[in-house]
């Protein structure tokens, strides 16, 4: 493996203008820097990525504040991860996973100029960490869509314009008594701003089409979504359609449909807002979760800021995709 005293000698040059060469501390000639880019060529040396990162000026480090809390679904944490990950290798940089319930530790890696960048994940309405986030002197962005983001740059999936799109869907299949079905939450507890927008988006979209629009929550158990299922979703008064956001719930709520001989779609019909491979797994209808496409687009945003930090900072909001599958009706 070549080194930087090789590239010196190949090139003709002193060890220390190999160096400036790669930091970028000191002007060289244009005809000294070609020669110790070809001797680099020729020699197939690859720097250390502290030169590398000191040549530009950066940690090629991205922080991701992860949430780890048990409300949390790690398939969908993970998700986000991997995507992050592959986008962030793409560009050449690397990734600096942080505890997100630790949020004196994620302000100070940021402060210590550890990494470039920092992306937060798991945002909820009246996120206390955003002010000292506001704060900071290096790029912030956040996965969610607060109603007060503290001028904060954002990306999310369109979770309003979703669930008014499996509304509307339902609508054209047939639907007349559409639910919502949701995690049980604490009344008193934080609204994870994905939480409230689709919550609003189906409001919206049954108000826009006369209907009701009442919401259904429940635990991730056996016992409770068969009771569920007994109560709400079975007999002549039962609801004939359902926007299940709640994907912990959809395994058990297909077997306490089956269970309890309900014909799905002939009697009830079902959308999950749902990652494509956990709704593809049950073959359920559903609008897809691009979580992929947000963890990209967060990196991509991010980078964008460290590369020019007088820009503003925006949100992207990513749109709803209907893909029907075996627990709606044809249209």
């Amino acid at each position: 493996m070549a080194t930087m005293t090789d590239i010196a000698r190949e090139a003709g040059v002193s060890l220390s203008t190999v160096s400036y060469a790669l930091s970028g501390k000191r002007t060289i000639s244009a005809s000294t820097r070609e020669r110790i880019e070809a001797a680099i060529a020729r020699l197939e040396y690859h720097p250390a990525a502290s030169a590398r990162a000191l040549a530009k000026g950066r940690t090629s480090l991205l922080g991701v504040a992860v949430p780890r809390h048990e409300d949390v679904d790690d398939h969908v944490i993970m998700e986000f991860v991997g995507s992050i990950l592959e986008a962030a290798h793409e560009a050449d940089d690397d990734v600096l996973l942080v505890a997100a319930e630790d949020h004196a530790r994620t302000l100070k890696v940021v402060e210590e100029g550890k990494v470039d960048a920092l992306v937060v994940m798991d945002l909820v309405e009246d996120d206390p960490r955003l002010p000292a986030l506001a704060r900071l002197h290096r790029p912030v962005v956040l996965i969610g869509y607060p109603q007060d983001a503290a001028g904060i740059a954002c990306v999310d999936f369109d979770f309003l314009s979703g669930a008014m799109l499996a509304v509307r869907e339902l609508s054209l299949r047939g639907a007349r008594r559409i639910a919502l079905l949701t995690p049980h939450r604490d009344p008193t507890g934080p609204v994870p701003t994905y939480a409230r927008r689709a919550g609003l988006g189906f409001e919206m979209g049954c108000r826009e089409l006369g209907l009701p629009a009442p919401r259904l929550e429940v635990d991730a158990e056996p016992e409770a979504i068969a009771a569920l299922v007994a109560e709400h979703l079975s007999g002549p008064d039962a609801v004939d359609a359902l926007v299940v956001h709640h994907e912990r719930a959809l395994p058990h709520l297909t077997r306490a449909l089956s269970a309890a001989g309900v014909d799905v779609p002939g009697a009830l019909q079902l959308v999950a807002i749902a990652p494509d491979d956990v709704a593809a797994a049950g073959a359920h209808s559903s609008i897809e979760l691009p979580i992929p496409a947000i963890g990209r687009t967060a990196v991509t945003m991010a980078l964008e800021l460290v590369e020019d930090p007088s820009a503003p900072p925006h949100s992207r909001l990513l749109s709803p995709t209907f893909v029907p599958r075996e627990t709606t009706r044809d249209r």
